[in-house]
């Protein structure tokens, strides 16, 4: 009686040794498919990420060539900030080429000063305390635009009617805050008596011991 016993029990434990070796076969079955679908998710992703690398590489190119052809179509654009508002009459164009050589004083000027547009930004116009709006130009020929911004740059201070007016080119918001940057380091060379231009787009030409160094950020 005691042996058929030990016998019984040790059918038993057989048959759970067998029942668990099955599910250790089905759990190892779904282990190597869960491995296999962790892999192939590891390279699905890893494929993802390179492609995201390629797109956000392709948006900052695509974006600075947007950048340098919306700079392009402004070259010839030039802002007049501080005109008293009203001045220009019904013809901006017109007053801007009768009116700028003689109060910029340009006596390199070849031919008549040749304005194809102009007007103030399209904002409510400002009450007679307020700041006027800018008044946006674009030169016919691009030589005329470098000459009035080399003027304006060598030139002090411009005033007109007790106001002072500033000119500015016409940039995107990008390249302005790139140009910006440059500030603390221009008024540093300034202090230093360092001589410097501000090159387009945005890059910083020093003169330094009979040296032009060229730095593209600040």
């Amino acid at each position: 009686h005691s042996n058929s016993h030990i016998e019984e029990k040790i059918t038993e434990i057989n048959s759970s040794i067998s029942s668990l070796d099955k599910k250790m076969e089905v759990f190892t079955k779904r282990l190597d498919t869960a491995e296999r679908h962790i892999d192939d998710a590891e390279d699905l992703i890893q494929n993802l990420e390179t492609n995201v690398q390629h797109l956000q590489e392709d948006i900052v190119k695509l974006r600075d060539k947007t950048d340098d052809l919306e700079n392009h179509s402004r070259r010839c654009n030039l802002h007049l900030v501080g005109l008293p508002e009203g001045l220009e009459g019904k013809d901006p164009a017109a007053f801007l080429e009768d009116w700028l050589p003689t109060f910029l004083n340009l006596p390199d000027l070849v031919d008549k000063l040749e304005i194809e547009r102009a007007h103030r930004t399209f904002t409510p116009k400002p009450r007679d305390s307020e700041r006027p709006r800018i008044l946006i130009f674009k030169l016919l020929c691009f030589r005329d635009k470098e000459l009035i911004s080399r003027h304006d740059s060598n030139s002090g201070p411009l005033i007109y009617k007790n106001k002072q007016v500033h000119i500015f080119p016409d940039l995107s918001a990008d390249l302005f805050q790139k140009r910006k940057s440059f500030n603390e380091v221009k008024h540093l060379c300034k202090d230093l008596e360092i001589p410097f231009v501000l090159l387009y787009p945005a890059r910083l030409r020093i003169d330094f011991k009979g040296q032009h160094l060229f730095f593209t950020s600040p």
